[in-house]
């Protein structure tokens, strides 16, 4: 690299250069980093298996080499704490040993680089074994940085061994890279803090670096709580705070984000989003982290959220529902404090949206409805949805009712809800629907469905909460405010023998249930957690 405006001086005297403000060029910009952050977390994580050799864990994160201002990030660490270490072992013992055999193969980094290389030309410049695995850590990270602009900045952090050999070896790449580039800002540049090289662009390499030695995201009080917060980091960790990011709700990035969304909405919903942006900057408030994480038996997605006042409710006592669904339940979802949600959300979607609001309450009222009140009591306080075994085997027989094992199940005003759903049905103008439907109450909660047998099941009751599988994969479910649960072992002999990827099935099979739980306080702060566990 050469000394020039925006651009670093030789490592050998120390980073040098003569700063002059960034020049706002294409919206390519993103899309560099972000292919040069993925190729670097393919080659990093490529070598997961190395949390099988070594017994490491220690040193500086990249949150130590990107700016305090950095309002989303993302982590992968494949040297992670000695803990992580073991229960991956462990995890992964039960795998295929082919498959394990190419998680521990010497050559799974230059394999993924090798790939980068075909998909990516500027790749293909740069030999892996001379100019990249000499000096490429185990560390990485992606950090975006609003700056007041509609286009944020980005930097990749990547941890080096080797500061010299980084140099040479990112040089090489620079030339790659902007030799197709028009615009010599919106080229590949860096500069290094501390043990990492933090990969931008030319045209923001010198604001990003100053920002950097101004503080760092690893000394920022918030970033520091909610990570001690959030407890082991794992393989892969993030944190984001929302409040500067939805400035960027009208940017360029957001404008593009939808549109690719909206392509893909067969729909049209998404084509029209006017006021979106009004409503993410009203929503958006408070901070979350999240870290995916090895128990002897699971992976999970762990996190915590802070301040999100627009999620919190006062919350209360509350059924758990979920708990007492009979063992064999196939799949269930819950929710606590339902009714305080929907109003919650009403009132917030309202004050945006206050004509086409009014109209949809009069338009209900019209039919002898209020809104949200009636919404919030078929809601109610506690609900779940459940689902039975009978359910897998309706193909054979659509036309019987009983095997239709579906239930909604809510504490609430039963009188009031029974009423309302009568009237429901007198709109359709069928009264055969509300014949097909059956309703129970018992003491203050409500059972609907179509199979009578399994109304009657349900409504008694069972002990899905003390299910093994059901504790492993949502072991907080007694105090969440909302939980998904399926157990995968009940249905896999459905699924598993149309899969021809032998290894895949391998891998499948070894999945017994997947869980959700989270919860969150008045404040918008609580956490959450995703399973994926394996059979004993």
């Amino acid at each position: 690299m050469t000394a020039s405006p925006g651009t670093l001086g030789a490592p050998e005297g120390g980073a040098s250069y003569t700063y002059e403000p960034p020049v706002q060029g294409s919206k390519n910009r993103p899309a560099l980093l972000v292919a040069l952050a993925v190729v670097a977390a393919l080659v990093i994580g490529g070598g997961a298996w190395a949390v099988t050799r070594s017994l490491g864990g220690g040193g500086d994160q990249p949150a130590s080499a990107l700016p305090a201002d950095t309002a989303a990030y993302v982590r992968l660490d494949i040297d992670p704490k000695i803990g992580q270490k073991i229960a991956a072992v462990r995890f992964f013992d039960g795998l295929d040993d082919d498959v394990l055999g190419k998680l521990r193969s010497e050559d799974i980094r230059e394999e993924f680089f090798n790939w980068a290389a075909e998909e990516e030309e500027a790749f293909a410049a740069i030999d892996y074994a001379e100019d990249v695995e000499p000096w490429l850590g185990d560390r990485m990270a992606l950090g975006i940085v609003p700056n007041g602009s509609d286009e944020p900045y980005f930097g990749i952090a990547l941890q080096v061994k080797d500061e010299d050999a980084a140099n040479a070896g990112l040089t090489k790449l620079q030339e790659a890279t902007n030799a197709s580039e028009e615009n010599a800002d919106e080229g590949l540049d860096w500069f290094f803090h501390g043990d990492y090289a933090v990969l931008t662009t030319t045209g923001t390499v010198g604001a990003l670096q100053d920002l950097t030695e101004a503080g760092t995201l690893a000394d920022k009080d918030t970033f520091r709580q909610d990570m001690a917060a959030l407890g082991d980091e794992g393989v892969l960790s993030a944190w984001v705070d929302a409040e500067p990011l939805a400035t960027l709700a009208d940017s360029p990035l957001a404008e593009q984000s939808l549109d690719n969304a909206a392509a893909m909405d067969p729909s049209g919903a998404l084509g029209s989003m006017a006021g979106t942006s009004r409503l993410a900057e009203q929503a958006a408030t408070g901070r979350f982290a999240a870290a995916v994480r090895f128990s002897e038996d699971s992976i999970e997605v762990g996190g915590v959220t802070r301040g999100m006042e627009g999620f919190g409710i006062e919350g209360g006592d509350s059924g758990q529902l979920i708990l007492d669904l009979p063992e064999d339940t196939v799949a269930a979802f819950s929710l606590e404090h339902g009714d305080q949600y929907v109003g919650h959300l009403y009132d917030m979607l309202k004050s945006e949206f206050p004509e086409d609001f009014a109209e949809a309450e009069a338009q209900a009222a019209e039919a002898g409805f209020a809104l949200p009140d009636d919404v919030q009591t078929l809601v109610g306080s506690s609900l779940v949805l459940s689902v039975g075994p009978g359910l897998l085997e309706i193909q054979d027989n659509l036309d019987d009712f009983n095997a239709w094992e579906i239930a909604y199940r809510t504490e609430t005003d039963t009188d009031a809800a029974e009423d309302l759903l009568s009237r429901l049905f007198q709109l359709t103008g069928d009264p055969q629907m509300q014949q097909l439907l059956t309703q129970r109450a018992d003491d203050g909660v409500l059972t609907v469905g179509v199979s009578q047998p399994y109304v009657s099941t349900v409504a008694e009751g069972g002990s899905l909460g003390d299910l093994a599988a059901f504790k492993s994969a949502v072991p907080n479910a007694a105090d969440a405010d909302s939980v998904f649960f399926v157990n995968v072992n009940s249905f896999e002999q459905y699924y598993l023998a149309e899969i021809d990827d032998a290894e895949a099935r391998d891998a499948l099979e070894l999945l017994a249930a997947v869980g959700y739980s989270a919860s969150s306080d008045s404040d918008g702060n609580g956490e959450f957690t995703f399973r994926l566990v394996a059979d004993e």
